[in-house]
């Protein structure tokens, strides 16, 4: 399977990572959180019934995994412009990551 940069058209070359067992260091000061309120509407958004409704529970546990996938986002790309030898991370790290990372977050 051949998998190209979807903004270069560049074939991208890529060792899928391991999941994350050991998070770089910098990554043990982050505190990010999401709005519920935003998360709640992007829910609705995909409901068949407008009606339906979201417990609070719900929106926690999203927001969790969502703040779990962004940090692991993160330090896949940190990672992946290391071995490419680079001082910062752009969005062609990302695309290089995205699709193991799509494979371990379905």
């Amino acid at each position: 399977m051949v998998i190209r940069s979807i903004r270069t058209g560049k074939v991208i070359n890529h060792k899928p990572p391991e999941l994350m067992a050991d998070p770089p260091k910098a990554m043990d000061d982050v505190s990010t959180t999401f709005r519920h309120d935003i998360i709640k509407e992007a829910l609705k958004t995909k409901f068949a019934n407008q009606k339906n409704k979201i417990s609070d529970e719900a929106v926690e546990l999203v927001a969790e995994i969502t703040k779990i996938l962004v940090i692991e986002t993160a330090a896949r790309a940190i990672k992946q412009a290391k071995l490419e030898n680079r001082s910062r991370v752009s969005l062609e790290q990302v695309e290089t990551i995205l699709p193991q990372l799509m494979l371990d977050f379905p």
